[in-house]
């Protein structure tokens, strides 16, 4: 079916919207770029972009500091695009002009970067365990960047880690990390290339290794290169077993709970392929976590690190199985010898200690 454009007024798009952006932006940044654009005429209350896009406050700017930051609109004179008219001439139509109020307080810049990490922010309310609760303005990232110039390096050089403009979450999640968290700016870089390496660039994921290394105390370059070192072998061991136990999705976080102690106890691949073969014959071929898991604690409890070592663990299980019970009538006729390897002896072999 062929579709044709029904003419009259129509307003300029840039070509890069359609060409390299529709992926990056938003549904509440398209609406917004479209309604401004469209009233490129006039000066326009940011009150009235809220309510006709259907959008909050928060969401109208963070939609005009976005396609600011990917150069659409501009805050230079040479090229005007619309008229924003600040918060202090914005009036409603059906009220009554108000008194005239102070000025509103500059928001406070940022802290200049120092040698040590700033002292985290303190707050009266509850503890923030991450960054959505933390109120920051897209105009006040705007003047961090602006004014620091530590800062404004840091989104420069993380943009290039993540392979595109930071949107105003990102942005407010980075100076959480900073500012709340108290991590400086060069050990962000280092979270930041850490997790876009192993797990592509996710804030979310980045704030829950921040708090931690908050927690523990985790701050310096020394610490933090120690902390991503232990993570990038954590990362690449379960890899190694997924593709061992034929995983076709990652672990569930119970499921990694496991991998990572079996990382931790340098139980080798090899070794967790062995014991998925046990767990295996007796489970119609369906890989059991439960079960695994109980031989490689059997094997750590009993310091066994080798197929030969587990190999001598199930001889001399078989062993003492066979040994006829003392006591036995001389005359009694033996039973023939069950070898099967069934449920019961797997749980006694797993928990015989």
């Amino acid at each position: 079916m062929e579709y044709y454009l029904r003419y009259g007024q129509t307003f300029p798009v840039p070509s890069a919207v359609a060409e390299n952006l529709l992926k990056l932006a938003s549904h509440d940044q398209l609406k917004v770029l479209l309604y401004v654009l469209c009233h490129a005429e006039a000066p326009l209350p940011s009150a009235q972009i809220e309510q006709a896009c259907g959008v909050s406050a928060d969401a109208a700017e963070e939609a005009l500091a976005f396609w600011q930051s990917v150069n659409i609109l501009h805050t230079s004179e040479q090229m005007p695009a619309v008229s924003i008219l600040p918060a202090a001439q914005q009036q409603p139509v059906t009220v009554p002009a108000a008194p005239e109020r102070p000025a509103a307080p500059e928001p406070q810049a940022a802290p200049a970067a120092s040698a040590e990490p700033p002292a985290p922010v303190q707050n009266s309310g509850a503890v923030q365990m991450t960054s959505s609760s933390f109120s920051l303005l897209p105009s006040q990232v705007a003047d961090r960047i602006r004014e620091n110039r530590i800062i404004a390096e840091m989104f420069r050089m993380i943009e290039q880690i993540a392979g595109k403009p930071l949107n105003h979450t990102e942005q407010k999640s980075l100076i959480w990390m900073h500012e709340y968290l108290g991590l400086q700016p060069d050990v962000i870089l280092m979270l930041a290339a850490f997790c876009a390496e192993h797990d592509a660039f996710n804030v979310r994921y980045m704030e829950k290794i921040a708090l931690e290394w908050q927690e523990r105390g985790v701050t310096t370059h020394a610490l933090v290169q120690e902390d991503i070192q232990r993570r990038s072998a954590a990362k690449t061991y379960t890899g190694q077993i997924m593709r061992v136990l034929e995983m076709n999705r990652r672990p569930t976080e119970k499921q990694q709970v496991l991998i990572d102690s079996w990382c931790r106890h340098n139980i080798s691949p090899e070794m967790i392929r062995i014991a998925s073969e046990k767990t295996r014959e007796k489970k119609d071929d369906k890989l059991d976590f439960k079960y695994l898991n109980g031989i490689v604690e059997n094997w750590v409890k009993n310091g066994i690190s080798t197929p030969e070592q587990a190999k001598a663990q199930d001889e001399a299980f078989y062993a003492a199985k066979q040994k006829p019970q003392t006591g036995s009538s001389a005359g009694s006729q033996t039973e023939p010898e069950n070898t099967s390897f069934d449920l019961s002896d797997f749980d006694q072999l797993v928990n015989r200690f």
